[in-house]
């Protein structure tokens, strides 16, 4: 019906719901409790709070810190290409003024290697060394000619490859600065400035050729490293031409008493720039066999990377076999398979993990969350319990000592298994019932537990999803069971296997 306009001059509104009405107000039956009391034990996450939560607030503490010296360390940057070297100075003064790293730290975490190195790399300290390098790199560079500078214990992380790739990366970034240097140089026809960028960046890239680095960051930037070299041979192409012109030029221009930028010629016609201070000529402006003992430290951590990740995927590939074995209830192959895992994962450590702290993420980390998992997924068919971050390290027989993350990895990562044995037993229809109930409880019980928590370290939030979709799909089940006359009702499990269990659809096949 059409709305006109009355003579008040107001417009009345058409109802954009179209007459849409709410239902009264009605208070339903609560939600169904969830299942209690089937399982033997149920770890709290709550005494794992106190720990994340202080890990927590140390991160933040470690970002402040990062942030605020990067910031310090970047002027100094600009400082130098503005030539403002007492500003650089200042700068460098003051960084090293600072506490250092392990002081932010605190001693507790500093001892735990692998645990200090995620923390640092966690909040931004990796980019603060690398521009500490930087910025290190170019005041001595412009102070003394070299191009190596010495870091102090304060700005490392005190594990060697670790320190050493950071060296090489603020080398890298160095290097891009020395592009930049050239280009303002060249305004005023340096050439001699720009020849020494040349031949540092042509005999650092001759010096980084020589490692074999793997598809990482140090790679990426090294790959950048031909673009300055050619950018920089340009310039001092470009400059040399410019200078030729001007020495050609010289006697035409004084003749008319006219000034140029250069005011005095050597005697070739080359324009003589400002004096500056003189480098220290009895040393390499770069020192090669700092960078060459860093390529052999780098070739020993590379072999050890390669066997950790060779080794590491047979303990992944013993863990899944150990579930799969458990999935069909075939308790002694499991057994054999974890014992494997555990002897693969205790030689790993010993053999390598423990010389190199950087190797204990990653892949091996990986391997132990699968561990983790399928120790998990044995204590409950077994004991009808969870279990908790002491007893999996004693059920696991790890020589060391297992990661929280790694077991809070396993915990979530149990929920899917836990997902795929709902899934299979409500094939049976309704007596599977208490079965199923069980099931809901252990996924119910994580999930709560999880929510004690005051995050998930190492990105594990990513797999809260599937653990809710795990939750959804066995009430789901469960709701379908209720929906069957005992005796006149089958329910089938889904098809496709148990690997797909999880993600189909359950529903009921009615027999008539």
């Amino acid at each position: 019906e059409t709305v006109h306009n009355d003579m008040s001059g107001s417009v009345p509104q058409e109802d954009p719901l179209g007459g849409v009405e709410a239902p009264s107000a009605k208070v339903p039956t609560p939600p169904t409790r969830a299942p209690q009391g089937g399982l033997s034990g149920v770890p709290s996450f709550r005494q794992y709070a106190d720990e994340l939560s202080t890990l927590q607030a140390k991160g933040r503490e470690v970002s402040e810190y990062a942030s605020n010296a990067k910031r310090i360390a970047q002027s100094v940057v600009s400082a130098l290409q503005a030539s403002d070297m007492d500003a650089a100075k200042k700068g460098l003064e003051e960084l090293k003024g600072l506490i250092g790293l392990k002081a932010v730290v605190g001693d507790a975490l500093w001892k735990e290697a692998p645990a200090r190195l995620r923390l640092l790399e966690n909040h931004q300290v990796g980019p603060l060394l690398e521009t500490y390098i930087c910025c290190s790199t170019l005041f001595s560079f412009f102070e003394r000619g070299i191009f190596c500078p010495e870091v102090p214990e304060s700005f490392k992380v005190g594990v060697q490859d670790q320190d050493d790739e950071k060296y090489l990366l603020g080398l890298l970034d160095a290097s891009r600065e020395l592009e930049r240097y050239a280009l303002n140089r060249g305004q005023d026809l340096d050439l001699a400035s720009i020849q020494i960028c040349v031949e540092l960046s042509q005999c650092l890239q001759q010096a980084f050729q020589q490692f074999d680095f793997r598809n990482s960051e140090l790679r990426r930037r090294f790959d950048g490293l031909k673009y300055v070299v050619r950018k920089l041979e340009h310039v001092a192409y470009e400059v040399n031409l410019a200078k030729q012109r001007a020495a050609a030029g010289s006697a035409e221009v004084a003749g008319r008493g006219q000034k140029r930028k250069f005011e005095e010629f050597d005697k070739e016609g080359n324009p003589v720039p400002a004096a500056g201070a003189e480098g220290d000529s009895s040393s390499k402006a770069l020192d090669v066999s700092v960078i060459a003992a860093i390529k052999l430290r780098y070739d020993k951590f590379d072999e050890a990377r390669e066997s950790v990740l060779k080794r590491g995927r047979d303990v992944i590939k013993a863990a899944k076999n150990a579930v799969y074995e458990l999935q069909r209830g075939k308790m002694p192959g499991a057994e054999a398979q974890l014992k494997k895992a555990t002897k693969d994962a205790n030689a790993i450590h010993e053999d390598l993990v423990q010389h190199f702290p950087a190797l204990r993420g990653s892949l091996f980390s990986a391997s132990l969350e699968e561990l983790a998992e399928a120790l998990s997924l044995r204590a409950f068919l077994k004991e009808k319990k969870l279990l908790s971050f002491e007893e999996m390290q004693t059920a696991s027989g790890l020589k060391f000592p297992l990661e929280l993350h790694e077991y809070l990895g396993g915990i979530l990562d149990l929920t899917g298994e836990i997902g795929r044995l709902a899934i299979k037993a409500a094939g049976k229809g309704r007596p599977a019932i208490a079965e199923v109930s069980l099931h809901l409880e252990v996924v119910s019980a994580v999930a709560a537990n999880v929510q004690d928590l005051p995050f998930l370290p190492m990105g594990l939030n990513k797999k809260i999803g599937p653990m809710k979709g795990t939750i959804s799909k066995i009430e789901t089940a469960l709701y379908e069971l209720s929906l069957l006359s005992e005796g006149a009702v089958r329910l089938q499990a889904p098809k496709g296997g148990d690997e797909g269990a999880g993600d189909a659809d359950s529903g009921p096949d009615a027999k008539m």
